[in-house]
């Protein structure tokens, strides 16, 4: 590795998108939260239904660490919602996060193909 270099460059994309499943809420929330805020960009997640309890006491945690840090409150966002919720939020980001079945990736891929 002595003549080898290695460097890191962000390259923000602007709003990424994340939608999530309903299983492990605390790591589908903050990993793609914390990967797109790090990366220099604004993130809005679509957690789905059956977490929405968990999903709005996490989003009180995030908004008072941004606050803590002077960073904008309107830097991250959570939904909740139902396929069109996730629709929308897909025809509305820059870049797509997902976390969920095949079944709905291929969805998700779709939508992200037609114009």
């Amino acid at each position: 590795m002595l003549h080898k270099r290695a460097k890191v460059e962000y390259f923000p994309l602007g709003v990424i998108g994340a939608i999530v499943s309903w299983n492990y809420p605390f790591h589908n929330v903050f990993n793609p939260m914390l990967a797109a805020v790090f990366s220099g960009n604004a993130a809005v997640t679509k957690i789905s239904e059956h977490a929405s309890w968990s999903g709005c006491f996490y989003f009180r945690i995030i908004q008072a660490a941004l606050a803590s840090v002077g960073a904008p409150d309107n830097l991250v966002h959570i939904l909740t919602g139902f396929a069109e919720t996730g629709q929308a939020l897909v025809s509305s980001v820059d870049k797509i996060i997902f976390v969920g079945s095949p079944g709905v990736g291929k969805m998700i891929m779709q939508r992200l193909q037609s114009p």
